[in-house]
């Protein structure tokens, strides 16, 4: 119960973070994906369904404050930590390549498919343009931001594993 407490302590902190405080640090008219960074922790260090769970929070939490469609962000975070919840299969503690590499993917299917949905299905056609302004400057700024996010949500996750482990 205190991991789930946690997790949604997370979520609403990197809400804030990503819906308040960012939009005043923006690079190149990016914010990094603060969500997506925890979505992907948690289902790296817990698995598909805790991955998909935190997804579709985070995604309800941004359709409520950004969209004006309810539950397609929520589908994208569901589904990108369900997929992503497969490597905690092969989970390793010290090992940041994958985590890094998985938020680098994250990223971009999330901008994919928000592209397809929001802008190709309107017969805007320009995604080079999209890609080099919108899509790349936030893949790199979210790994960034995960750079500097990820050790510390890692830390708390691993520590309350080792927890739960005790109590058992």
């Amino acid at each position: 119960m205190i991991r789930i407490i946690i997790v949604f302590i997370q979520l609403i902190v990197c809400f804030l973070l990503q819906s308040a405080v960012m939009p005043a640090i923006s690079l190149a008219g990016v914010v990094p994906d603060l969500l997506l960074i925890l979505v992907i922790t948690v289902a790296y260090t817990r698995g598909r369904i805790p991955g998909m769970m935190t997804g579709l929070f985070a995604g309800l939490l941004t359709d409520a404050y950004f969209e004006e469609l309810m539950g397609f962000c929520a589908l994208l975070y569901l589904c990108i930590g369900y997929l992503a919840g497969y490597s905690q299969k092969i989970y390793e503690e010290r090992d940041y390549t994958l985590p890094m590499l998985m938020i680098l993917v994250g990223e971009f299917l999330y901008s994919f498919v928000y592209y397809v949905a929001h802008f190709l299905l309107r017969s805007r056609t320009e995604f080079g343009y999209y890609f080099l302004h919108l899509i790349l400057p936030r893949m790199v700024y979210t790994v960034f931001a995960a750079a500097l996010l990820y050790p510390l949500f890692h830390l708390l996750h691993r520590f309350l594993l080792r927890r739960v482990e005790k109590e058992e």
